[in-house]
């Protein structure tokens, strides 16, 4: 039976088509909130860089325990949880407190080895979605500094067992990113293989010393950078006992040192190592560059990050005793070591920026095949989230100075010069070390701009 024939049936039929288009657009549109809400919360970047703005202000006064609070807000965030702990854990050191910087370290390479197991979804969504979308995974450099920051809690506190397997997974890391020699894509590796060289040869470990110095002398050449002096008397100290009288000669002759103190396994002399961890790492900001597109009611984003530089007047480091004066070196740039990183890391950056702005352009025009204005508030939304990855591991040094000299072992006051490069003392400060024979010290201090963050201790191994 009839219900009022073909016309009606066909008005009936058009009007549920247009029932199921509204419906469809409320339903795209409820998704388009949740995204929106996505945005506001997840895209938090402002806020996040304003977290670490005021960080570094406060790290600038010399109040890291501040600092440490500043950045709580962080500490419930999955994408920066990794980043949180890194800085969590520089922060506690800075205060003083190495045990729980130890337990922020290791937390974060925990954290850390197990984004490695999702890297393949964290790339897809920068690919598809924004660089700053995904968890946050160190760069080889920072992922270095991790540990040999965690190798030197464990020397300061005395633990030089333990100091020794982070030694160990340095070298692991490094062979598991270049199974040949054993060498970081774009440096990095020099100053983590020097302080491996320390704590094997504070263990007596002649040959793994001699190992990890020459890998460092290696790093600090393919960078375009002298060997530290120390360095160098410290590959002419073990090749000398351990009777490679070929390779000695040859690094004499390349070092232009024709003496060096011999290497005394039995020797009751103390060994003191201070370094001295100078300035604030650069930053990462963004910048973009918003057009609409010609002839079309949308937009074009490309974003993407620089570093801003901080460095320092801190220009070289002098320790004072009764036996007269020691000079540091600088054994790692880590500013360099982020804009090598960053040079690198560009292209592939920029191509997934193009690629993000195509992929967008062309499910904008889907979407305007429904509705033009839902299609333009899809390529707004696009645009937005459109944002360069400004995460670094912000509270690292500029640089690090290091020095080393061998003493008698007892009770002996010392004074540390902060100096500029015209020998303009920045900062002293004195300190009375208890130095156990045959044993080696390792001491550090953080300068950030006129504050002594951490000074002069006396901690022994």
């Amino acid at each position: 039976m009839s219900c009022g024939g073909p016309e009606r049936a066909a008005t009936s039929a058009r009007l549920g088509v247009r029932i199921l288009r509204r419906i469809s657009m409320l339903r795209q549109l409820r998704t388009l909130a949740w995204v929106v809400v996505t945005v506001l919360v997840v895209g938090g970047c402002a806020s996040r860089g304003a977290l670490f703005d005021r960080a570094d202000s406060e790290l600038q006064r010399g109040q890291p325990e501040s600092a440490l609070q500043t950045l709580e807000p962080l500490a419930d965030s999955s994408r920066n949880r990794s980043l949180y702990l890194l800085n969590r854990g520089m922060l506690l050191r800075m205060s003083g407190d190495l045990e729980g910087s130890i337990e922020a370290f290791e937390e974060a390479k925990r954290v850390i080895g197990r984004l490695d197991a999702i890297s393949v979804s964290e790339t897809l969504a920068a690919w598809g979605i924004a660089e700053d979308s995904g968890s946050y995974v160190p760069p080889t450099y920072e992922h270095l500094l991790l540990h040999a920051y965690q190798a030197l809690n464990f020397l300061e506190l005395g633990r030089l067992q333990e100091a020794r397997v982070e030694a160990l997974q340095i070298d692991l890391g490094l062979r598991r990113i270049d199974p040949v020699n054993g060498r970081a894509p774009h440096g990095g590796d020099a100053f983590p293989r020097y302080i491996s060289g320390l704590i094997f040869e504070a263990g007596r470990d002649w040959s793994d010393a001699l190992i990890a110095y020459r890998k460092a002398a290696e790093s600090y050449e393919r960078s375009g950078v002298t060997p530290p002096r120390d360095l160098q008397f410290s590959l002419l100290r073990l090749t000398d006992h351990l009777e490679l009288s070929d390779e000695r000669d040859q690094l004499a002759a390349a070092f232009g040192i024709e003496r060096w103190p011999s290497l005394d396994a039995e020797s009751e002399r103390a060994t003191l190592v201070v370094i001295v961890h100078d300035g604030q790492a650069p930053r990462l900001l963004e910048e973009s560059l918003v057009v609409p597109q010609p002839g079309e009611n949308r937009f074009i984003r490309v974003s993407l990050p620089y570093l801003q530089s901080r460095p320092s007047r801190l220009e070289a480091i002098r320790l004072i005793g009764d036996g007269g004066g020691v000079d540091g070196e600088p054994v790692e740039d880590v500013a360099a070591n982020a804009d090598r990183w960053l040079s690198a890391l560009m292209p592939g950056l920029t191509a997934r920026a193009v690629s993000r702005n195509v992929a967008r352009n062309v499910a904008t025009r889907r979407v305007e095949e429904e509705s033009r204005w839902f299609g333009f508030l899809f390529n707004v939304v696009g645009t937005v989230l459109e944002n360069a990855d400004t995460r670094s591991w912000r509270t690292l040094p500029d640089r690090i100075h290091l020095l080393r000299e061998e003493l008698p072992p007892g009770e002996t006051t010392l004074q540390l010069e902060l100096l500029t490069g015209s020998d303009r003392v920045l900062q002293r400060e004195q300190r009375t070390l208890n130095l156990g024979p045959g044993e080696t010290t390792v001491i550090s201090v953080h300068w950030i701009e006129g504050s002594l963050i951490k000074p002069l201790a006396n901690t022994k191994r």
